[in-house]
């Protein structure tokens, strides 16, 4: 059996050690925390989602390295995605299986509920991007069934950018 030495061991480690480090660390300008969500513009909003729960309309941001996640409070579902690989664009979404929701004032059990946001960052406590919230019903009532979409602003502590 062939020893290895010490000087060759740390060489193999040194590099390990960096990429493990340098992977969480990336610098994406984005802060985590608590963001409310504004619509700027809405494209679609046939049943009224938005005014009926746009006290839900927030969430809780973390990012590590490329990753993204808000815990949204719309049904209180958890997004995660992924900053692109170049600039400041990035990608979250999250589904819910077999959720209960209001609906146009009746009680909805929806078979999915899907929310989908592309976003790009302005600076670090503000992003703005698209979002859509569509609410899926195959045996339900047909109008429990509808989307949401709009262009958004999402600020952090109510500190938008300089």
């Amino acid at each position: 059996m062939r020893t290895v030495s010490t000087v060759r061991r740390f060489r193999l480690l040194v590099p390990a050690l960096l990429v493990s480090a340098m992977s969480g660390c990336l610098p994406f300008n984005q802060d985590p925390g608590d963001y409310q969500f504004t619509p700027v513009e809405v494209f679609r909003d046939e049943c009224g989602l938005y005014p009926a729960n746009q006290d839900q309309f927030h969430g809780t941001l973390q990012v590590t390295g490329r990753v993204v996640r808000l815990d949204f409070g719309l049904l209180d579902t958890q997004l995660i995605g992924y900053f692109l690989a170049e600039g400041d664009d990035f990608s979250i979404d999250g589904t819910i299986v077999n959720a209960s929701a209001m609906v146009r004032g009746q009680e909805c059990l929806l078979d999915e509920a899907n929310i989908h946001i592309d976003a790009t960052t302005q600076c670090g406590t503000r992003f703005d991007g698209v979002m859509r919230v569509r609410y899926q019903t195959d045996q339900r009532p047909t109008d429990c069934a509808c989307e949401l979409w709009m262009r958004f602003e999402a600020v952090k502590e109510a500190k938008r950018c300089e």
